[in-house]
């Protein structure tokens, strides 16, 4: 009977033993783990970087170091490096982004846009009333036989960057610089009319009421009464 108890003693001992040492193993496996950000899929180069871009799985907490950004927030906003790219599942690391980049305006375009330089010594304009994101439509004055013929030209332009006399790079929050050059977002068609039109006439940038409109092309008036004036 004594030798029956040992050996049932000994079993719940072993047992309990085991389990101790499991719950041990699973809460250092559970402090040797910490949520890390990684990216849900492959990421290129100068993609701005947003929630959908941004896994969170449980990794070991020594693949961490001072190189890596894992706090989403810190990550949001920033923009892909030239020449790098971001694996799916791989780390966010400082060295492959930034937050101020000096062709910012070229990742605004899309597809089958290209970015017109223009100066405001050249047209007419308020540059007081304009930011970078806005859309502006284009009119072009030109004059014959004494008479003024305006009309709209290209409605619908973002503008996707301004600049001062030094083209740096003038941000929204920036109210000291002095806007000398705006750069639109326009059809690469249109490049060759908007060229012809600050030849022949005198061209205004005009804020519309559509000026916090999202994702929209440049689109040419081809009912404009000054069109004829350009060919």
């Amino acid at each position: 009977m004594i030798k029956k108890i040992l050996i049932i003693f000994s079993i719940v001992l072993l047992l309990s033993f085991s389990l101790f040492l499991s719950v041990k193993t699973y809460l250092e496996y559970r402090q040797d783990y910490v949520d890390v950000c990684v990216a849900s899929h492959q990421i290129s180069q100068r993609t701005q970087l947003s929630d959908k871009d941004i896994e969170i799985i449980r990794l070991p907490k020594q693949i961490l170091n001072e190189d890596v950004l894992n706090d989403p927030e810190m990550i949001k906003g920033n923009y892909v490096k030239l020449s790098y790219s971001i694996p799916k599942g791989s780390l966010f690391y400082k060295t492959a982004l930034e937050s101020d980049i000096r062709d910012l305006a070229n990742t605004l375009l899309m597809k089958g846009q290209v970015n017109y330089d223009l100066y405001t010594a050249e047209v007419k304009i308020n540059s007081g009333s304009i930011a970078t994101d806005m859309y502006v439509d284009l009119y072009l004055t030109v004059t014959r036989n004494d008479k003024p013929i305006s009309d709209l030209l290209i409605r619908d332009c973002r503008i996707t960057g301004l600049y001062d006399s030094n083209d740096r790079q003038i941000l929204n929050y920036d109210l000291d610089s002095k806007v000398q050059i705006i750069s639109l977002a326009i059809d690469e068609d249109e490049v060759s009319i908007i060229n012809k039109a600050l030849k022949v006439g005198e061209l205004s940038v005009i804020v519309s009421n559509k000026a916090y409109q999202n994702a929209v092309y440049s689109t040419l008036n081809r009912d404009s009464a000054v069109l004829e004036y350009l060919e």
